[in-house]
Formats: C-alpha cells, sequence, structure tokens
C-alpha cells in the first residue's frame, strides 16, 4: 500500500486565514486532509475548502480548544495513521515517509515526531524531558548534538505528530490550550523523534498576536501548568502549593511592569493571575 494511503494529516484552525493555504498547499495531493475549524471569524473555513477542495472541512460550533479539535478530527480518521499538525507548519512528503518507516520499524512507539525548523530555517528543541525533570537542567540546552538516528524523548512538541487512531491516544480537553502535549507524552510513555524528518513551523503564528489572543493565551497557559502539575508533578496538594506560588509571582511581575509602564507585560501577568486564580477556585 503507498505511504499516503496509510495517512490522515489533521489540523486545527482558530483565526488562521494567514496560514491556512500555504499549510494546505505544502500538504502533498495523495494524502486525505481534514481541518477543524474551530469557528473562526475570519473565513478560515473557507479558505481552506477553495485552497483544498478535496479536504474535509469540520466546523466548530465554538472554540473547543487545540485538544478538543484534534480529537474531533481523529474520530474522523479512517487510515492506519493520523499526522497532527499545526496549521503554520509545513508538511513535505519526505517527512510523512521517514516517520511512517519509523513507526513501522518501531510500533511501540505510541508518538512519532519529526524534528522542528522554524521560519529562518534554525533546528528547533521540539524534544525535551518530561515536564517535572525540566527545572534541574539548564534552559539553554541547543548546543546539545543531534542523534543521527531515531531516538527516544519523554516529551516532544505537539505541533506535528503522528501516532495510530486505533491505539486509543487521545487529548485530554479539560487542556483548553498548552500542556494538552506534555499530558498526552506523558500518558503515551514518551515518543519517538525522527530526525531524518523534518517540518517547517511557522511557531506561534496559528493565529494572530492580537491583544485577546496574548491575554488567552497567557491565562491558559497558567491554568493548564496546575492542571498537569495535579496530574503528573505530585498531585492536587503540590498542585495548590504551587498555585500559591505563581499566584504572588504574576501579580509582582504585573506591579513592577506597571511601573515601567509596559502595559503588554502588565495585561499578560494579569492574565497569568486569573488563570491561576481561575484554577484554584476549580473553575476554567
Amino acid at each position: 500500500m503507498e505511504v499516503f494511503d496509510r495517512v490522515t494529516v489533521v489540523t486545527v484552525t482558530w483565526h488562521s486565514a494567514e496560514v491556512i493555504r500555504d499549510f494546505l498547499t505544502a500538504c502533498p495531493p495523495q494524502v486525505r486532509v481534514i481541518v477543524v475549524d474551530n469557528a473562526s471569524p475570519d473565513g478560515t473555513a473557507a479558505l481552506a475548502r477553495h485552497a483544498r477542495p478535496d479536504a474535509a472541512v469540520l466546523e466548530a460550533p465554538r472554540n473547543l480548544g487545540f485538544g478538543a479539535g484534534c480529537n474531533l478530527g481523529l474520530s474522523r480518521v479512517a487510515t492506519e495513521f493520523v499526522l497532527l499538525a499545526n496549521p503554520d507548519a509545513r508538511i513535505s512528503a519526505c517527512a510523512i515517509r521517514e516517520l511512517v518507516a519509523a513507526a513501522d520499524a518501531w510500533p511501540e512507539a505510541r508518538l512519532v515526531a519529526p524534528v522542528l525548523r522554524d521560519g529562518s530555517g534554525e533546528r528547533v528543541r521540539s524534544w525535551n524531558v518530561a515536564q517535572p525533570r525540566r527545572g534541574a537542567l539548564p534552559r539553554n540546552r541547543d548546543g546539545e548534538p543531534l542523534s543521527e538516528g531515531p531516538f527516544c524523548a519523554d516529551y516532544v512538541s505537539g505541533a506535528c505528530l503522528l501516532l495510530r487512531p486505533a491505539d486509543g491516544l487521545r487529548f485530554d480537553e479539560a487542556f483548553f490550550l498548552f500542556y494538552e502535549d506534555d499530558d498526552l507524552c506523558a500518558r503515551a510513555g514518551g515518543a519517538l523523534v525522527v530526525p531524518a524528518a523534518e517540518v517547517a513551523h511557522g511557531g506561534g503564528r496559528s493565529s494572530p498576536p492580537t491583544s485577546g489572543t496574548r491575554w488567552r493565551k497567557a491565562r491558559c497557559m497558567a491554568w493548564s501548568r496546575l492542571r498537569f502539575t495535579a496530574l503528573h508533578g505530585g498531585g492536587e496538594d503540590a498542585a495548590r502549593r504551587e498555585g500559591a506560588r505563581r499566584l504572588l509571582h504574576h501579580a509582582g511581575k504585573a506591579a513592577g511592569h506597571a511601573l515601567t509602564f509596559q502595559v503588554p507585560k502588565v495585561l499578560t501577568d494579569l492574565a497569568g493571575v486569573a488563570g491561576t486564580a481561575a484554577w484554584l477556585a476549580g473553575r476554567r
């Protein structure tokens, strides 16, 4: 069977009109594509249909979040593999072949990921140790050598992931945005990284950088951090202690940025306060 007959590409969009056309154009014409649009107000769904008439475009009634959108797309996949990819990624035929070949060679790997390259063509460290262990390592580890062959990692970025739908691995839909890939990798027992498969990823270009988008991202980041801690970093008590520390952290940063009139940073800090407080109060 031709490799492209075994794979469906699924992408989740929200306010992604600027990037969806290039995403769909880059996808090999032989591969099936599903676009899950989270009620974009900018005509993303219509643009997707025009750019790729053979694509299945699913329009959610509201913004479901990234993980829930991926799960909706997964529910419509009939092929052996699904390649989940952000709309600011660029998927090549070579990358798909390399990922499927690795998945065939190591069938025990529940997640298989490429190496990402940023807009300038530089490799991005899109893999890492598990979240609870990262604090013990240097923040900048870009100088570490990259294995020439496939290797295992505790965590890989959710910007591009190959998996088998029949395996039953799905995103935790309580994570609206951020940490859903950490959680997925933790439940999958890590992932296989394939250096021969390279995917360009714009990073942060899936939606426009408006003040509203920045607020939502910062709020979700704070909320999701605590949910992940509760699930994988020591339990509810550890998450509540972390939440108390994060409230002081965000509030202190907001005060400091207010004194220097850095309004965008103040808004981001206040969004962090809001997300942290929401989790502590048992709200989304």
